[in-house]
């Protein structure tokens, strides 16, 4: 027996407002992601070039080794919480 159609139209309704928040919530999340990324980024960049500029060879040593564990590690990291938070939501 097939539903009435109020029944059918309040569904409808329903399940749209549902998709459009999951929507709004992983591109949200997604533009989180997107920003920390470039932070991250970023202060590995800021840790390179000052590691160039320093005049010390155990700051600038130091300071190298940072930008780079900083700069690969934490996007890294960025994008696999984001994978998992997506994985929570049901997104893939």
């Amino acid at each position: 027996m097939p539903l009435p159609q109020s029944v059918r139209a309040e569904m409808q309704a329903r399940y749209a407002a549902a998709a459009a928040e999951a929507d709004r919530d992983r591109r949200r999340d997604l533009l989180r992601t997107a920003l920390q990324c470039v932070c991250w980024c970023g202060l590995g960049i800021f840790l390179l070039l000052w590691s160039f500029h320093t005049t010390s060879e155990v700051y600038g040593r130091i300071a190298f080794l940072g930008g780079l564990a900083i700069g690969n590690g934490g996007w890294i990291f960025t994008v696999l919480a984001a994978y998992r938070r997506g994985e929570r939501r049901g997104d893939w």
